[in-house]
């Protein structure tokens, strides 16, 4: 009886095997959103240049994709991982643009 109570408070650990249609928006969104900063990398890459980025801010956003890359691992939340190792990915890209054609 004790084991049985023990269980049925845990519910909310067990994972959900069923896919709804919100978990597939949620996955368009986790591959689309880091994508729109794609163009910010386009615009300095093509035209060599980035005198009106921050790389502050940029340095930031990628270090803040970091630690969410950083949560997602430790807590197996693989879609938030998958957008945040994105966001890693495109930020560090458009870091490198900074520093180098600033």
């Amino acid at each position: 009886m004790l084991m049985a109570r023990h269980t049925a408070g845990h519910k909310h650990l067990h994972r959900k095997s069923k896919k709804t249609a919100f978990d597939y928006v949620v996955y368009f969104f986790m591959i689309a959103t880091p994508l729109f900063e794609l163009p910010q990398a386009w615009n300095i890459y093509t035209h060599r240049s980035a005198g009106a980025v921050s790389i502050s801010t940029w340095g930031f956003f990628a270090l803040a994709s970091v630690v969410w890359a950083t949560y997602a691992i430790r807590e197996k939340l693989l879609p938030v991982f998958v957008t945040s190792a994105l966001y890693v990915v495109i930020e560090l890209t458009i870091v490198v643009g900074i520093i180098r054609y600033s």
